[in-house]
Order: C-alpha cells, then sequence, then structure tokens
C-alpha cells in the first residue's frame, strides 16, 4: 500500500505590509490535504483598524475582477468593521487532479509559491496598493512557529515604475 503524501496546516502572518498603516496586516491559513488533491482554497484574514478596513475592501474587489488562468481572488467579504476575508482559489488544474494530466507545472508553483507572495504582486500590480519597503512573515505549523524573516519589498515584487504612486490604505 501507498503511504499517504499529506500536506499540514500552515499559517503565514504579515503583519504590517501596506505603507504608512503599521497596524494593519492579514494571515494566509493552508489545510491541511492530499498532494495530488486540487488545492484548497487559502483564506487570507485581514485584521486592522475600522477606517483603512472598508478603504481595503474596496481596493481588494479589483483583485476579484482580475484574471489568470492560474488562479483567482473570492470577492473580499467584510466579516466585521476591523475583519475582512479573501481568499485564492487555484485554477491550475480546472477541476481534475494531477493524474489527469493537468497542468502540473502551474499547480506545483501555485502549491509552492506562498500566496502571501501572489497576493502581495498582485496588490502592486493590479490594485495599485503601495507596501511597506521590508515585509515581515511569520511562519508556524501545528501551533510551532517554523521560521520569522523580513525580505525587502524587491525580493517578493518587482519594483514598478510608479512604485511611488500607488494607493495608501487609509481611512
Amino acid at each position: 500500500m501507498r503511504p499517504a503524501h499529506n500536506l499540514g496546516e500552515l499559517s503565514i502572518k504579515v503583519p504590517a505590509p501596506f505603507a504608512g498603516i503599521s497596524d494593519l496586516g492579514f494571515t494566509a491559513q493552508y489545510r491541511a490535504q492530499q498532494f495530488n488533491a486540487p488545492q484548497r482554497d487559502v483564506p487570507l484574514l485581514f485584521e486592522g483598524p475600522q477606517p483603512p478596513m472598508r478603504r481595503l475592501a474596496e481596493m481588494l474587489q479589483e483583485l476579484s475582477g482580475s484574471s489568470s488562468s492560474t488562479y483567482a481572488w473570492s470577492d473580499p467579504v467584510m466579516l466585521s468593521d476591523e475583519v475582512v476575508i479573501l481568499a485564492f482559489r487555484d485554477r491550475s488544474i480546472g477541476g481534475g487532479t494531477l493524474s489527469d494530466g493537468a497542468r502540473i507545472a502551474d499547480y506545483v508553483f501555485n502549491l509552492v509559491r506562498p500566496v502571501v507572495f501572489t497576493f502581495l504582486h498582485d496588490c502592486a500590480a493590479i490594485a495599485h496598493l503601495r507596501l511597506a519597503d521590508r515585509i515581515e512573515m511569520r511562519v508556524s505549523s501545528d501551533s510551532k512557529s517554523v521560521a520569522e524573516f523580513t525580505l525587502p519589498l524587491e525580493n517578493i515584487v518587482q519594483p514598478s515604475p510608479h512604485r511611488g504612486e500607488g494607493s495608501r490604505v487609509r481611512g
């Protein structure tokens, strides 16, 4: 009998990714699943003060309207004045399985590239949000810290020629 290959639960917390606002962050939450199954939606839970959260929810709506053949963003939903949720949806294998001959390269890319990187890229490129110069991340699994690191924004998102012109998440 073949052993099961499971991917465990994983959370990536990003405490202050937006320029000029230090008390608004988000957490990407990966649920456990079989390795060769279609990737489950990855919810991103945003928490912060009321004024910038409304503006953020409006700006995140632009992500759900964008199109990619390999992934999509759900509509953002305000759960309260201080909490918004958005989900990353893998579209690389279109409802099939890897054994059906799906686009394995796209599936692996969506699986191994942290959703946080995809989200930050789309925030800059699609929603034109200004991001912090340094992005801090805390990775945890099963309530244990796995890694904590800070990366310069350029290591995650390629600089835009109009970097200084992005919108700020302000109330």
